[in-house]
């Protein structure tokens, strides 16, 4: 396994419905600058369509215009804009002055939507055909790279505000091994689905190896792998923010939960739950970890969760500083 030099570690943000939308938001808007005051790399927001799955962030650029107001360091993901949602021309007008206000700091994450018959409901809201999904993803992920890549929308027609070094900080989300391999061919970077394997798509290591044997763009690979991770004073505090979770967002896990297994719960999810430092133990022998440029931290509970902030503070204080030094040795 090749090891990736210095990598950077991040925070990746999902937004739960349930709660008045612009609580939700302002929530996050606070997380994100406590992000940035903790030494956070990049800050990505998960985006889903009409609250599937109970998520709460449809329109990304919006909200990272207002994290941008607040911000000045802490780079801004998109995590992820579904291709086959987009044209690809509006998607490069909001993506350009999105990085505007963020004065150059807009890492741009794109996919499918999530497969497996998990975006159904966006699919029809749109009014496409899931098995249309890889078709549209191809053709719109080649215009929007020629679109960046030039600047151009035809010979006649610039982009405005222009793109910059916009296509240079592209992502493909995927959890398919020849769409990683497509990623590594066009030079952008590789998030891979940390869960597919569980699902029956590609592992994770699998995919981060078929994109490391492909990639030929300048710079080297960049690897955005996500872990999942609860960490307390010990294992039984760390299972007690996931029971407190349970019961503030009872609809979120209504139907997933229902037999009240935790630990089987977050077992399957793969969230490592524990103490800081037996979660930075776990991490440093962990494939995607070590072979990542970029570790995306995602603390699994609600954004209002009383000690969400404090998983933070630990990631940043007791786990970063242990896992980054082994990682890059």
């Amino acid at each position: 396994m090749t090891l990736s030099p210095d990598p950077t570690w991040s925070l990746f943000v999902q937004l739960r419905s349930g709660p008045p939308a612009a609580l939700v938001y302002d929530r996050a808007l606070t997380i994100a600058v406590e992000a940035e005051r903790l030494g956070f790399h990049t800050i990505w927001f998960a985006t889903r369509h009409f609250e599937a799955h109970h998520a709460a962030l449809p329109s990304v650029f919006p909200f990272l215009g207002a994290v941008a107001s607040r911000t000045t360091r802490i780079r801004l993901g998109t995590g992820v804009v579904a291709l086959p949602f987009e044209n690809p021309v509006r998607l490069a007008e909001d993506a350009a002055v999105t990085d505007q206000l963020a004065g150059g700091r807009l890492e741009l994450g794109i996919g499918k939507g999530l497969g497996f018959g998990l975006s159904a409901s966006s699919y029809a809201g749109f009014t496409l055909d899931q098995s249309d999904r890889e078709t549209l993803y191809t053709e719109r992920a080649a215009a929007l790279h020629a679109i960046l890549g030039t600047g151009r929308v035809s010979d006649e027609i610039g982009l405005y505000p222009p793109p910059g070094t916009l296509r240079h900080r592209v992502w493909q989300s995927t959890g398919n091994i020849d769409t990683a391999r497509l990623a590594a061919r066009a030079g952008d970077g590789l998030l891979p689905h940390g869960n597919s394997e569980a699902r029956g798509g590609a592992g994770a290591r699998d995919l981060i190896d078929a994109y490391r044997t492909e990639y030929t763009g300048e710079g080297g690979p960049r690897i955005g792998s996500t872990v999942a991770v609860l960490p307390g004073d010990s294992h039984r505090d760390a299972l007690d923010l996931f029971t407190t979770d349970v019961s503030l967002s009872p609809r979120y896990y209504t139907g997933s939960l229902d037999d009240g297994d935790h630990h089987r719960y977050l077992r399957e999810r793969g969230v490592d739950v524990g103490s800081s430092a037996e979660v930075a133990a776990r991490l440093t022998a962990d494939a995607r970890v070590r072979s990542a440029t970029e570790v995306l931290f995602h603390v699994p509970l609600a954004l209002e969760h009383p000690r969400y902030l404090e998983c933070l503070h630990r990631i940043s204080d007791e786990i970063a500083p242990r896992l980054v030094p082994v990682v890059a040795s």
